[in-house]
């Protein structure tokens, strides 16, 4: 999967230039996750020392906690990619030749962006379709909430054109470059 990637060719600059951007898009989506949790924790404490402290419960709280969370999952989605976080079933690769492997790798990789690619698009039509749908109890549209799914899509679509370049980092590596 690896090719050559010295700065000195096109094809070197621009697998550069795709590794630098994955990286930063990484620490971007990192840094939300930790945000979003933060806010989540939040609004949870605020939610009970509502109820039981101040015995005036927040209608709202429990909607932006769930809201929150589902940003948190799909922002998490690309960042547990890059670091071949998500569950992986290894019976079969590692009982066959090690060519088959790669063999195995790049399908499943393509089977990965022709999913990626679908799920951007539906994501993008039901985002469009719900803009027009408020929330229950916040004053957002749905579209908020369902934009998610697509930009996720991206930037897993993005990392997995950058492993198809590279290969794969390691279970559990922060990649930088």
């Amino acid at each position: 999967m690896s090719t050559d990637a010295s700065p000195g060719t096109s094809r070197g600059a621009a697998v550069s230039a795709l590794a630098r951007l994955t990286a930063l898009l990484d620490r971007i989506a990192c840094g939300l996750c930790v945000a979003l949790f933060v806010a989540i924790l939040l609004v949870m404490v605020l939610q009970v020392a509502f109820r039981y402290a101040l015995n005036a419960p927040l209608t709202w709280t429990e909607e932006l906690a769930r809201y929150l969370y589902i940003w948190a999952c799909w922002l998490g989605a690309p960042v547990a990619l890059r670091r071949g976080n998500h569950i992986a079933i290894a019976f079969v690769s590692d009982r066959v030749p090690r060519p088959v492997v790669r063999i195995m790798a790049l399908v499943t990789q393509v089977a990965a962006l022709v999913f990626l690619a679908q799920l951007t698009v539906q994501g993008g039509i039901l985002t469009v379709k719900s803009h027009s749908v408020e929330a229950i109890t916040l004053p957002i549209p749905w579209s908020a909430i369902y934009v998610a799914a697509p930009i996720s899509a991206v930037l897993m679509i993005l990392e997995t054109v950058r492993a198809m370049w590279l290969g794969p980092t390691q279970s559990g590596e922060e990649v930088v470059a």
